[in-house]
């Protein structure tokens, strides 16, 4: 059985829900009726992907009661298909260990035992998804949900900070590995998090590092904006560059960035090569002690994450599509801008002592 083989005999099952998170599940999930509570939120598919986030991030797997008082719920393969279908099954087969599988054992497997295993990765989906469901019956019943369509991304930023998931942003990250399936789902859960906030004061979004989409060729003014976001950061509190990711939030990728660098024979070490060169050639080599470079895989995309620490001194950056022009930058609520001499005085007076 191939691995898309596995994907899809899993995508047909009908994961089971208790009939007593019905109420629920009409409370939170009823987009269309205007008076009643919580009616920004979606469909009913998007609360179960969510319960089972929370049930995994809390660590409550709860057994579900006895058939006659569950119900099926709607097949995997008809939910809307997008990264958080994807990511919920990253996660499930990140943690193969606890459903009991071993990925170099499936192409031996009979049917039979196939078919074991993926009984198991549907109870593994149920059981965290009723411990979610439980843990939001138990918030709703204190009346400690609000009514928003941010209601669950709110609710995980909670979750993350009350169990100490999220990592803070002037710590060392673990790096995300690029290819490999044993990614810790905390990391990948973390960045999907700050992807789904948007642009804001520390996070920003480049769909390329070099590549102008417009024309299809290197372009120093798109390395230029992505440098800058990198200096301003560093002269403000901090942040995440994301590049692969458009306005949108839509997932890109790395790949017309990559190709971009011919028939090199590994591509992404030209990309991170490249990206290095670039961080030294508009600042210097101390550059380097505030940034942490990975390379998370989002939705089979490969995407490039920059956090960046702020700095103890003030960051010029010297602009390589213009001369080497000395230019002060500062991030602002949701973009990034250049300081005249004037105002970088003050600046620096305000910020650094």
């Amino acid at each position: 059985m191939t691995s898309q083989e596995f994907k899809d005999a899993i995508l047909i099952k009908s994961p089971r829900f208790a009939l007593s998170h019905e109420p629920l599940f009409k409370a939170l999930a009823n987009k269309g009726d205007s008076k009643g509570q919580f009616s920004q939120f979606g469909p009913q598919y998007e609360l179960y992907i969510y319960a089972f986030f929370i049930g995994l991030h809390v660590n409550s797997r709860v057994e579900l009661p006895p058939r006659t008082q569950t119900t099926d719920f709607v097949k995997m393969n008809m939910w809307k298909r997008g990264n958080i279908i994807n990511y919920l099954l990253f996660v499930v087969f990140s943690n193969s260990d606890e459903i009991g599988f071993e990925w170099d054992e499936l192409e031996q497997m009979s049917e039979k035992q196939l078919d074991e295993v993926i009984k198991k990765i549907i109870t593994f989906i149920e059981e965290y998804a009723n411990g979610g469901l439980i843990y939001l019956k138990n918030k709703y019943d204190q009346d400690e949900l609000s009514n928003s369509q941010y209601l669950f991304i709110d609710l995980l930023d909670d979750i993350v900070e009350e169990f100490d998931l999220m990592p803070k942003m002037d710590e060392e990250i673990e790096e995300i590995e690029t290819v490999s399936i044993d990614v810790g789902a905390k990391s990948q859960i973390d960045v999907m998090n700050f992807i789904s906030k948007g642009e804001t004061s520390n996070i920003e979004f480049k769909s390329t590092l070099r590549i102008n989409l417009n024309t299809g060729n290197p372009d120093r003014k798109m390395e230029h904006s992505c440098m800058k976001t990198l200096a301003a950061f560093a002269n403000s509190s901090g942040g995440i560059l994301f590049i692969g990711v458009d306005d949108e939030k839509e997932i890109l990728g790395l790949e017309v960035d990559l190709k971009s660098f011919g028939n090199k024979k590994d591509l992404m070490d030209e990309f991170q090569k490249h990206l290095d060169n670039l961080i030294e050639q508009y600042f210097t080599n101390a550059f380097f002690s505030l940034v942490q470079i990975s390379f998370p895989l989002i939705s089979e995309r490969t995407i490039c994450m920059l956090e960046v620490k702020r700095s103890s001194k003030q960051i010029i950056l010297s602009n390589k599509a213009d001369g080497n022009k000395q230019e002060f930058y500062i991030r602002r609520s949701a973009s990034t801008k250049a300081l005249e001499a004037s105002e970088m005085i003050e600046y620096i007076r305000a910020n650094w002592r």
